[in-house]
């Protein structure tokens, strides 16, 4: 039963950067650093029609390099700072909308992911629909990508939360449709606005 590690192996490293990151956080705020970029999302039948996007997540690291988005929420994730990571980009998103809300007339819907462990924190969901409420125009364009994997997971609790955004006017998309549990018949209660193949 003796494991023996190599110095420099692969898996210290690993563990090595993600305290690095995880030094970044405070106990109730999103690491330093963090800043979004959109990418558009277009029609190839007709590019001018509409400009949508999808956000995505970037961190400056100390010497101005970026971060890999999946590593930020990997380490996030595996120890549970992720909803802070989601509220931090919730409000950055709708405040950016608000913001730029009469310029964006071809744009149906600015899309960002909820991790599976925001959807299931309670005090992250209340949180969220706080954010929303005070930004109920920016709202509307708003499209929550969430997971086939996470939404089938606890399809009860996926539905409070997509009925009660739908509220508000936004969106759902269902995320890396067909990965995991693909099954049509929950396509009918989710009834998602968008499927992410």
């Amino acid at each position: 039963r003796l494991v023996v590690y190599e110095k420099d192996s692969p898996a210290f490293n690993e563990r090595e950067h993600e305290l690095h990151i995880l030094k970044r956080f405070s106990v109730d705020a999103a690491p330093e650093g963090l800043f979004l970029v959109m990418q558009p999302i277009m029609s190839l039948h007709a590019p001018y029609e509409s400009l949508n996007f999808e956000v995505l997540l970037r961190m400056y690291r100390p010497d101005n390099s970026i971060e890999s988005a999946w590593r930020i929420i990997n380490t996030a994730e595996k120890n549970g700072r992720i909803a802070l990571i989601d509220r931090w980009v919730l409000t950055q998103v709708l405040e950016w909308v608000e913001r730029h809300f009469d310029k964006l007339e071809r744009t149906r819907f600015v899309s960002m992911n909820l991790s599976g462990g925001s959807l299931n924190d309670e005090k992250f969901v209340e949180d969220a629909f706080a954010i929303i409420a005070r930004h109920p125009r920016a709202a509307s364009r708003i499209c929550f990508e969430i997971t086939e994997s996470v939404a089938v997971i606890d399809i009860d609790n996926t539905l409070r939360f997509v009925n009660r955004i739908r509220d508000f006017g936004a969106k759902v998309a269902l995320d890396e449709f067909g990965v995991g549990y693909t099954s049509f018949s929950y396509l009918n209660s989710l009834s998602a606005d968008v499927l992410k193949i």
